[in-house]
This record gives C-alpha cells, sequence and structure tokens, in this order.
C-alpha cells in the first residue's frame, strides 16, 4: 500500500467530520425565520459537497475510511435538519413534519431497508431548495447550478446510487427479469 491511499483516507474522514458540523450548524439556525433560507441552502449546500468530495476521496484510497459508516447516517441528518429549520422557521406545519418523522420512523423500524430510507427522507432533502425558489432565488438559483455541476462532474456515481437504491428496493431484479425474452 502507497503512502497516498492513508493520507486519502484521512480526508474523506476530515469531509465526513466537516459534514457533521455542518449539520449542527443547519440545527442551530432552527427558530431562525424564513431570512435565514438563503444561508440554510448555503449550508446545506456545503454539506453535500463535502458528501461528493468524501466520496472521491475514499474511492481513491480503496478502501474505506475509519468514519465510512457515518456516510450515510450524514446524509441522513443533513435532510431532516432542514426540514428542521423549516420547521422552525414556520414554513412547514409542525403536524406534517411531525406525521412524516413519525410515520418514516415506523415504516423503517417495519421494513429496515435503506432504499426505504432514502424514498422517505426525499421531501426533507429537497423541501429547502423548493422553498428558496419563492424565498431565496438567489441560493435556489445557485443550488440549481451546483446540481447540475454536479451531475457533469459525477453523474456515474448519482447513476450508482440511483441503480443501487432500486437494487434494494428490488425493482431492478424485477426490471431485469421481465426484460428478458
Amino acid at each position: 500500500m502507497g503512502k497516498v491511499e492513508p493520507f486519502l483516507r484521512l480526508l474523506a474522514d476530515l469531509a465526513t467530520l466537516a459534514r457533521g458540523g455542518v449539520v449542527a450548524l443547519v440545527l442551530l439556525r432552527v427558530g431562525e425565520g424564513p431570512e435565514a433560507l438563503a444561508g440554510v441552502v448555503h449550508l446545506l449546500l456545503l454539506g453535500w459537497t463535502l458528501d461528493v468530495l468524501d466520496g472521491w476521496l475514499a474511492r481513491a484510497s480503496r478502501r474505506p475510511s475509519p468514519l465510512a459508516a457515518w456516510d450515510y447516517p450524514l446524509d441522513a441528518g443533513l435532510a431532516w435538519a432542514g426540514l428542521a429549520y423549516l420547521v422552525g422557521a414556520g414554513l412547514v406545519p409542525e403536524g406534517f413534519a411531525w406525521s412524516w418523522a413519525v410515520g418514516s420512523l415506523v415504516l423503517l423500524l417495519r421494513y429496515p431497508k435503506k432504499s426505504l430510507s432514502m424514498l422517505l427522507q426525499v421531501p426533507a432533502t429537497f423541501a429547502p431548495f423548493y422553498y428558496a425558489q419563492k424565498l431565496a432565488p438567489e441560493a435556489f438559483w445557485e443550488a440549481l447550478i451546483w446540481a447540475f455541476l454536479m451531475l457533469l462532474l459525477d453523474g456515474r456515481r448519482f447513476l450508482g446510487v440511483v441503480l443501487e437504491f432500486m437494487e434494494d428496493a428490488g425493482l431492478l431484479a424485477s426490471a431485469r427479469r421481465e426484460s428478458r425474452p
């Protein structure tokens, strides 16, 4: 093993730790009003950028880093922290958010699959960007450009995540069976 791989794993872990810090920073914005939405969108973009960077570094190191197990929980943390901010800002009704969170938890306890967890956090992931479209349009457009650039830079990985979701959900195997003559 070369000397570069351990350094890359260390950098990947630092990106993971930084992402945990971003989740905490978003949670610290809970209770601030809609005027903080642009800042929250920027924090979320920073968190997702660190996620992409973490993935690049981890794959380049050819072995999982010590904090690799925290990758998906921090992805979920970013999503749910964004939703918590929206509730605290009065943009999403508390009853709806609690219903979604408790319903998600019940479903995940009954059907503990990563694909279900991914599906249930989609609204929480995209809600801050949805609200930014009207309330912080500049941040919304920055997020849209960011998403386009990430697809250009790492589209294969995004496709891999979609395929992982479909496989875990049992959709990929059934699609393969149905396409056979």
